[in-house]
């Protein structure tokens, strides 16, 4: 499984007409893959009171997985500082 983060947005017009996305809310979830987790934030949000006019996925990378390469980034760097 993986981490997505499915925001919903709404279009708006700015004061100058300009288009814009507001994000309206957003939602983590956990699922085999994109598709599934925009079904799943469905199921969480309310969108009929929302009435998104557009739904954006991410995938989110590993935490643990993001630490791991700060802690090896750290080690060769104390490793670099030692005399010969």
């Amino acid at each position: 499984m993986s981490n997505y983060r499915v925001s919903f947005y709404k279009d708006l017009l700015n004061s100058d007409g300009h288009s814009f996305k507001c994000l309206q809310r957003w939602v983590d979830v956990q699922s085999d893959d994109p598709s599934q987790a925009k079904v799943l934030a469905g199921r969480l949000v309310d969108n009929d009171r929302l009435n998104a006019d557009c739904i954006e996925v991410m995938h989110l990378m590993d935490v643990s997985h993001e630490f791991e390469r700060s802690s090896v980034r750290a080690s060769s760097k104390h490793a670099g500082n030692v005399a010969p």
